[in-house]
């Protein structure tokens, strides 16, 4: 007894002609299969994503998965330029309606990202929320890295960008300087005390990269408050403020006129008192905080 298979198949012993039917059921699995391949691909298409915080939307252009963007929040404005990504609120006051309105799919953020009623309302609709780890080291880095390449499926872009990472920072360490000078970054008001950053914060980690000395680290960790006299006595060789402090004071001479108790630190003695890119220090350290600890390090051996 021969047997045979529907479709063009083989028998055991010899080719058969193919029936109507073994057609029909040819034709409906090969269309199946299209449909199938069109709805993944169409998947992959929409998927539209919100990425708030710097540290994490620096992370999409170097994986290259910008195209995946809807949008940015203010904080990545210097980032991306695209007239194609919307810009949205800082990502610390984010608004539900506004980000609603872009049909997202996913929003992408650190854990500076909020306000939590807004990620809330968003989860309740349906749009995948997830906060990326932040962290104050190289490996912290590492680890954003990994996590955002699974989410935009990127991750044949890892290994280079890693590689191009580590040559930066043994760059930085194999550039010692001859003296270390002390460097304080703060945030500074003309209403309220002075806030300096201490142990655990990103700005620690470019200060030391950059071949400087966190004075306050020794005594604090992440940001607080002093005095403006304990923060004479810590005696900065260097004083590092906001981009947004600096255009508020109207840059450093606005800065010692209105804030007079920096004159007595060395800092404000020498002049050394300089703006950084709040991006470089928003969501953790990211790869703008390396750029920033090379600058300084120039600026150091000078």
């Amino acid at each position: 007894m021969k047997k045979t298979i529907f479709g063009f198949g083989l028998g055991l012993g010899k080719l058969v002609k193919p029936t109507a039917y073994s057609l029909k059921i040819y034709c409906f699995s090969t269309l199946v299969l299209l449909v199938l391949t069109v709805q993944s691909a169409n998947a992959q298409a929409k998927e539209r994503m919100i990425s708030a915080g710097s540290s994490v939307t620096e992370l999409f252009l170097a994986l290259e998965a910008t195209d995946q963007l809807v949008a940015v929040d203010l904080s990545s404005r210097a980032i991306i330029t695209s007239p194609n990504i919307e810009q949205v609120g800082y990502h610390r006051q984010l608004s539900a309606e506004g980000l609603m309105a872009l049909n997202p799919t996913r929003l992408i953020g650190s854990n500076e990202m909020g306000p939590e009623t807004t990620l809330q309302l968003l989860a309740a609709s349906q749009v995948d929320v997830i906060t990326v780890p932040s962290g104050n080291s190289v490996k912290d880095l590492y680890q954003r890295i990994d996590t955002i390449a699974k989410l935009t499926n990127t991750q044949a872009n890892v290994a280079p960008l890693k590689q191009k990472i580590a040559a930066s920072i043994s760059q930085l360490k194999n550039n010692p300087l001859s003296t270390s000078p002390k460097v304080l970054f703060l945030m500074v008001s003309q209403d309220r005390p002075a806030t300096v950053a201490g142990n655990d914060t990103p700005i620690n980690t470019i200060i030391t990269l950059a071949g400087g000395s966190n004075p306050a680290a020794q005594s604090v960790n992440s940001y607080k408050p002093l005095s403006y006299e304990a923060i004479i006595a810590m005696a900065p060789d260097y004083i590092l403020v906001s981009e947004r402090a600096w255009q508020k004071f109207n840059g450093k001479d606005g800065l010692l006129t209105q804030l007079p108790l920096l004159k007595a630190t060395t800092a404000g003695q020498h002049g050394n008192i300089l703006s950084i890119p709040s991006s470089a220090i928003i969501g953790g350290f990211g790869i703008e905080s390396i750029e920033l600890a090379k600058q300084l390090n120039q600026l150091f051996t000078q």
